[in-house]
């Protein structure tokens, strides 16, 4: 149930202004690589400046930056609002049906590149914090939104708040991940691998005098193939579906005139909350491991990267609070969801900070020609936020 401040404060939520905000955001190109997010971190300061925020400009790789915004309370806990100015790159334009800048506006959703991954969150947690200025309530407890760098690539943003120490105060977190106003509350893990077969180099016409690394490396990625498949049948869950091996680059040799004395490939094993990290790597290197002693392919397996599971129990404060701002800002049950993607809500969690993804727009357009919003999600999720963050900072 709704407070007569409470109304007062959703009612200072211009829909109209928001949705022009985020034109401007969407139609503001911030793709990582190469890393152009000064333009839309610009964007968001002077929005932040207009509204009285002190703005601080993080440097964190050259000129791209971090933007911080706290609005103190009279003690120093915080509840976090996080989300990431870059977006993936535009790939093939030719796929696209209208320019990825062009913030089109058909049917009631808008048409672009990041603008449900995740303009639209990051516009609505402005206008929360607008809100929240703007209703000059006191402030007990205090609200820090934060608008980071390269969540595509290295979380070089959220990294560089954790390391040096802008989020010691924050005992909460929300992500503005596109969860179509869902709860995501777990999120899979993953390992990343890189993988090399070597042979010897002949000319064409003697291939018989060499030895071919990519025949070597099409036999293990035959045996990775299976596993994946069998995976499929080892344990699911309804958002996550099924852990998987993906092999996403490869390359090898130099020309069709010679053998190819090398081949490389990168994949990753996909890891459900369910499962357990260290069994899955074990399973890659056994696999590995198999093939090398029974057909001497001398595959050289690295791990390059992993990031763990996340899960979140039901019973967290920030899911609760999550939870009650949902219901009575919009009158409908919080559902929760699996995320089917890597976000900054495990490198939170794992800095003891309770966090959860919540935000405007589905996963399954991110990242695709003719990404898109529903525009009814993001008002709904601006004044959802501006709920939270007002019950929080006024200790209700």
């Amino acid at each position: 149930m709704l407070t007569q401040q409470e109304n007062e404060l959703l009612q200072l939520i211009d829909e109209e202004e928001l949705i022009r905000f985020l034109r401007q955001l969407v139609a503001t190109n911030s793709e990582n690589p190469p890393g152009r997010e000064g333009a839309v971190a610009r964007l968001i300061a002077d929005k932040l400046r207009s509204i009285g925020c002190q703005v601080e400009l993080q440097e964190v790789e050259g000129d791209r930056v971090n933007v911080i915004v706290a609005l103190e309370g009279e003690r120093p806990e915080k509840l976090l609002f996080n989300g990431h100015t870059d977006t993936v790159p535009a790939g093939n334009l030719e796929l696209w049906d209208s320019d990825p800048w062009a913030a089109e506006i058909r049917d009631g959703k808008m048409y672009g590149l990041g603008s449900c991954d995740m303009k639209a969150g990051v516009a609505s947690m402005i206008f929360a914090v607008q809100a929240l200025v703007q209703s000059k309530v006191v402030r007990s407890r205090g609200l820090l939104f934060t608008a980071v760098i390269d969540e595509e690539v290295n979380f070089l943003g959220t990294k560089a708040l954790l390391s040096n120490d802008k989020l010691a105060d924050c005992v909460m977190a929300c992500i503005s991940e596109p969860t179509s106003l869902r709860i995501g509350n777990r999120l899979k893990g993953a390992m990343e691998f890189s993988a090399r077969t070597v042979g010897r180099s002949a000319h064409t016409g003697v291939a018989f005098n060499g030895d071919n690394a990519i025949f070597k490396m099409g036999r293990y990625l035959e045996a990775l193939r299976e596993y994946n498949d069998g995976l499929a049948k080892v344990v699911s869950d309804p958002d996550l579906r099924h852990p998987t091996v993906n092999v996403g680059k490869i390359q090898g040799g130099v020309g069709v005139t010679l053998v190819p004395d090398f081949c490389d490939v990168d994949f990753d094993r996909q890891v459900l909350p369910t499962e357990s990290m260290e069994l899955a790597e074990k399973e890659v290197r056994h696999l590995t491991d198999a093939l090398n002693r029974d057909e001497g392919l001398g595959v050289e397996l690295v791990l390059k990267q992993s990031f763990s599971t996340w899960t979140l129990s039901d019973g967290e404060e920030v899911v609760v609070r999550l939870s009650e701002a949902i219901n009575d800002a919009t009158g409908e049950e919080s559902a929760f969801m699996g995320f089917n993607g890597y976000a900054e809500v495990e490198l939170l969690s794992a800095a003891g900070i309770p966090s959860l993804l919540y935000g405007p727009g589905s996963i399954d357009v991110a990242h695709a020609p003719n990404e898109f919003v529903p525009l009814d999600q993001v008002v709904k999720a601006a004044k959802v936020y501006a709920l939270m963050a007002h019950r929080f900072v006024t200790g209700n």
